[in-house]
């Protein structure tokens, strides 16, 4: 049986208003070898829902569902949509095994990685992309991960 409990989270808007972190496309002689370009973007909570499956409250199997806007100078340029299933309960540790995918005007960016629930920062692995992002590779990084100060840095080796 599947239980649903819908939480949401409140928008990095009504954190501080403006939001300062830019989406910048830095060109080929980025922080990162081999890198093609970095885009930076600021991340708006827009909501999780945690599905509940087998024994009731946390376990192996159950789902969070996240959704964010995305913003460029305090204006949403795109959202990102993204699952972690849960996969391993020792104690307090809650490892997840994330998918996120991140929409922007010019195309999409898929990503992957284990989280544990609750650090800071997680950095996963680009898995693909469509549009102007077809056939990308790199890294995407998510720091303060579910406070008003989330951001992402996405850095593409092509």
């Amino acid at each position: 049986m599947r239980k649903k409990t819908v939480v949401l989270a409140q928008s990095v808007a009504a954190a501080g208003g403006v939001l300062a972190v830019v989406l910048s496309v830095v060109p080929g002689g980025s922080a990162q070898a081999g890198s093609g370009r970095i885009i930076d973007l600021a991340v708006g909570n827009d909501g999780v829902v945690h599905t509940d499956v087998g024994d009731p409250g946390l376990s192996v199997g159950d789902e969070f569902i996240y959704a964010d806007k995305l913003f460029r100078n305090g204006r949403q340029i795109g959202q990102d949509g993204s699952s972690c299933q849960v996969t391993r309960l020792v104690g307090e540790e809650i490892t997840t095994n994330c998918v996120l995918s991140v929409q922007l005007p010019d195309g999409q960016i898929t990503a992957q990685s284990l989280w544990v629930k609750g650090t800071a920062s997680v950095r996963m692995a680009i898995t693909g992309g469509s549009g102007a992002y077809r056939g990308a590779s790199g890294e995407l990084t998510c720091n303060d991960i579910q406070t008003p100060h989330e951001t992402y840095r996405i850095v593409l080796d092509r």
